[in-house]
């Protein structure tokens, strides 16, 4: 196969899930090319973080940040030179992130296949903007790779049916490239991440959240990845000081250094949702900062709980929370996924 295969990314996220499908595709000699679409990069970060999963950008779009509309039109307008000068095969998409929305109308406009790793997750929050992302993408895929067999489920109760392959999740194969080289710690802590829109962009929600993570940290020591958003928003709302009382803050992570937090945590507290899978993977208790989950796997077989965000509900979970390291074996969460994913395309 000599086609050429466009793979799209916008956030970190999707460039973690993106590594191992460039593995893949390098062993099997065909042909493809990365763009960076710039939705969520600190130009100071991108460097090492690219450095880090040994993926380099062939191209990098530069979009608006004054409006979430200029900033997925300057993606689609950058994407649609980009694709009548390669013109691929195929577009890969991953994720729920507005370029991952972007990627998938331009594709679909210009009548090119498209393919979206990680289909099929419904938090049935229609208030979350991830959630409108990922049902239009589903909608309008050829090629639909859904990570558990719950996502199956969840395209069949919207008659999406047709091209649906159960391919395990592919954040597992870049957790196993990297977690056995990561040390153990012999101090004792809770690690916690923080920064989604509907947490921290009112301030009555963030205050909530700090008001039970403040008495858990009575118990154990707390470190926080400092999201350049949770940073910004704490400066806006007045919670800077409470930060610095409640946390240890950690600066933003590289993902080696995120897992070995994760790792070595007595706890995780997040409302990441890679996060949630990365702990149940690792075995290590989870509670999920936020009234539902799209990954609700790694809450039936995994280690995560929901545990809401008032602060009476975060209390009882956590209460509740037994923590104890639990061996997992969720279906699929093998470290192959990107190769069942390339035999997969090999064949469309």
């Amino acid at each position: 196969m000599k086609k050429k295969i466009a793979l799209i990314g916008g956030a970190r996220p999707n460039f973690m899930k993106i590594a191992p499908l460039c593995r893949k595709l390098e062993r099997r000699n065909i042909p493809y090319f990365i763009v960076n679409t710039g939705q969520h990069f600190d130009s100071n970060m991108a460097g090492d973080f690219f450095k880090e999963f040994e993926i380099f950008p062939n191209y990098e779009l530069h979009p608006s940040r004054n409006s979430v509309i200029k900033q997925v039109s300057d993606i689609i307008c950058g994407l649609e030179k980009i694709f009548i000068s390669e013109k691929p095969y195929m577009v890969v998409v991953v994720g729920d992130v507005n370029s991952t929305l972007a990627a998938a109308l331009v594709a679909n406009k210009m009548n090119i296949k498209l393919a979206h790793v990680e289909a099929g997750l419904r938090s049935h929050n229609k208030q979350m903007p991830e959630e409108f992302n990922r049902v239009m993408v589903d909608h309008i895929s050829d090629i639909l790779f859904v990570t558990s067999e719950g996502g199956v489920l969840n395209l069949e109760e919207e008659g999406i049916t047709e091209n649906v392959f159960f391919v395990g999740n592919i954040m597992i194969d870049t957790i196993k490239m990297f977690v056995k080289n990561i040390d153990l710690s012999k101090e004792t802590f809770y690690f916690c991440t923080l920064h989604r829109a509907e947490n921290i962009d009112n301030k009555r929600d963030f205050q909530n959240i700090l008001n039970a993570l403040e008495v858990i940290s009575k118990d154990e020591k707390i470190y926080l990845s400092l999201h350049p958003r949770t940073k910004k928003m704490a400066e806006k709302f007045g919670l800077s000081r409470r930060l610095n009382q409640i946390f240890s803050i950690l600066p933003p992570l590289s993902y080696k250094e995120s897992l070995f937090y994760q790792k070595n945590a007595k706890l995780v507290l997040t409302d990441s949702g890679g996060i949630q899978e990365e702990t149940s993977f690792l075995g290590v208790p989870c509670i999920t900062l936020r009234i539902e989950t799209e990954r609700p796997v790694t809450v039936e077989e995994g280690t995560n709980t929901v545990g809401g965000v008032s602060r009476d509900s975060i209390l009882k979970s956590y209460r509740n929370k037994k923590l104890v390291r639990k061996k997992t074996n969720i279906t699929k969460w093998d470290g192959k996924a990107a190769k069942r994913i390339i035999d997969i395309i090999l064949k469309s």
